[in-house]
């Protein structure tokens, strides 16, 4: 009956032993994994703080080309109303 019980209890460290091997092995791989997930999650953070600031670069030179645009639209206005002048002035002298 001693030997019985041992026999049992022997088998049941092996079967532990196994287990814990096995979860060793599990926790392994999940830490690579997760090694794997935060040098992909920094790459991420480093290429949307670059997008970041090509954004905001981007959309400094949209806001400066914006301001050209208005300038020159007032400068083009000008000088389509110094030509109403101009060939109003040149109308009224051939008269």
């Amino acid at each position: 009956m001693v030997q019985r019980e041992k026999q049992r209890l022997t088998k049941d460290k092996q079967d532990l032993e196994a287990a814990l091997q096995s979860l060793d092995g599990q926790l392994s791989a999940q830490q690579i994994e997760q090694e794997m997930q935060t040098k992909i999650i920094a790459n991420v953070s480093k290429d949307y703080d670059e997008l970041k600031k090509q954004y905001s670069a981007k959309q400094n030179e949209r806001d400066i080309l914006g301001t050209q645009l208005i300038r020159r639209n007032d400068e083009l206005a000008l000088l389509y109303e110094k030509i109403k002048i101009l060939q109003s002035t040149l109308s009224k002298g051939e008269v």
